[in-house]
């Protein structure tokens, strides 16, 4: 018993040694894990790039056209396959990511 007491005691303190993140920075990493995606195209963080940059573009219209790529035909472009690799709550991530960006 007294071996289970301890255990139980260094596994309460050593939780307490970890390092707090909050639900919102998890959040924030997940959103430019996401965009990271973009990065070979649209330059890191969405800027400087080989195409348009992404930062600093709103949110709403973003998602407009992201959402236009998916309905579009396999073929008509290199977007149509990565608008459609993700769900509708990512594409609202990294729009919002890169809508932040300056």
């Amino acid at each position: 018993m007294h071996t289970r007491t301890w255990i139980l005691g260094a596994l309460t303190a050593w939780a307490f040694l970890l390092p707090a993140t909050s639900p919102a920075q998890f959040v924030a990493n997940d959103a430019r894990l996401l965009a990271s995606g973009c990065f070979q195209c649209h330059g890191t963080n969405g800027k400087s790039g080989a195409f348009d940059a992404l930062a600093g573009d709103g949110k709403q219209d973003m998602l407009n056209k992201l959402n236009d790529m998916r309905k579009k035909s396999a073929g008509s472009s290199i977007m149509v396959p990565h608008a459609r690799g993700y769900t509708s709550q990512q594409l609202d991530m990294i729009a919002d990511y890169f809508s932040k960006q300056k």
